[in-house]
């Protein structure tokens, strides 16, 4: 039986979001506030920043699908130590698991995950955002071939895009792209 991947997408909140979702941790993620940052789509961490499962020693289970997240960022055997272990980690050992993209000094954390967060809103295109979002969470249950089959009708629909024009348009001129998403 073959599910429908739009099925599963529309019944995950996060990745069904047509606009990037990021994750801004500065203090502890542990348990169900951990799973809800794996759900974002970028997670920045301040250095202050720890993270933890919890469930083991809470004799509870992996629950919100965080069986089917966690290794697709972190690998299988990673996944398995946080959950197993439910050991506490810290924003350094969080990057080098894959688990954040990026970690800043406290001091100076959400001026930087506002910077950028300002620079996807003024300086991308909204449609190039919202369609490669949704390849990327639908290329995880495609092949290869599906997956570059996909991409080719999504890059043949970016041309004939309003915001194809505008990128073009704001590099020849050498000004501020003024996107629609369109």
């Amino acid at each position: 039986m073959r599910i429908a991947i739009p099925d599963l997408i529309s019944n995950s909140y996060f990745p069904a979001i047509g606009k990037p979702i990021l994750a801004a941790i500065n203090g502890s993620a542990v348990g169900l506030g951990f799973i809800l940052t794996l759900y974002c789509d970028l997670r920045f961490a301040s250095d202050q920043a720890r993270f933890g499962t919890a469930f083991s020693r809470r004799g509870l289970i992996a629950e919100h699908g965080i069986s089917w997240m966690l290794p697709r960022l972190v690998g299988v055997s990673n996944a398995l130590d946080l959950l197993f272990s439910a050991r506490l980690i810290d924003a350094s050992e969080a990057l080098r698991l894959g688990l954040v993209n990026r970690v800043l000094p406290q001091a100076e954390f959400m001026d930087g995950v506002r910077t950028y967060a300002r620079e996807l809103a003024t300086l991308v295109s909204p449609r190039s955002l919202r369609v490669m979002k949704k390849q990327v969470y639908e290329a995880l249950f495609q092949t290869l071939a599906e997956a570059t089959d996909i991409a080719n009708v999504e890059m043949m629909k970016s041309f004939g895009s309003a915001d194809f024009r505008e990128g073009v348009a704001h590099f020849l001129s050498k000004r501020p792209p003024v996107f629609t998403g369109k």
